[in-house]
């Protein structure tokens, strides 16, 4: 069970890695080739949490479809766990619905 677990906490912690990496170069290589007469500064603010948000919605349900395989597994592999890992499994089913809702009514509110 401590390797699955041990396997789990790796894969979250390069996605997270991969994600940070990949936000940085995205900074840093980006073209600006809109003027500040072109966009108000309103609508820049809400992409600017809009790209936020789908980068943060999409690591968070990454990292629950990879927690919820690992939970998924520890209860096959350990019939005595299978309740624990039940449990935790709906946790993290409950916490992804949320983000997702959070994140379908930022995007609802932005393009409204």
């Amino acid at each position: 069970m401590e390797l699955i677990i041990t396997l789990c906490a790796a894969l979250s912690a390069g996605t997270v890695f991969g994600v940070v990496a990949g936000a940085a170069k995205y900074r840093l290589h980006r073209k600006r080739s809109y003027s500040d007469k072109q966009v108000a500064a309103y609508q820049r603010l809400w992409k600017k949490g809009s790209i936020l948000l789908r980068f943060a919605t999409g690591t968070v349900l990454a990292l629950g479809l990879i927690w919820c395989t690992g939970f998924l597994v520890v209860g096959a592999l350990y019939p005595d766990q299978t309740d624990y890992a039940n449990n935790m499994a709906e946790l993290i089913v409950c916490v992804l619905t949320v983000v997702s809702i959070i994140f379908a009514f930022y995007e609802f509110v932005r393009r409204k």
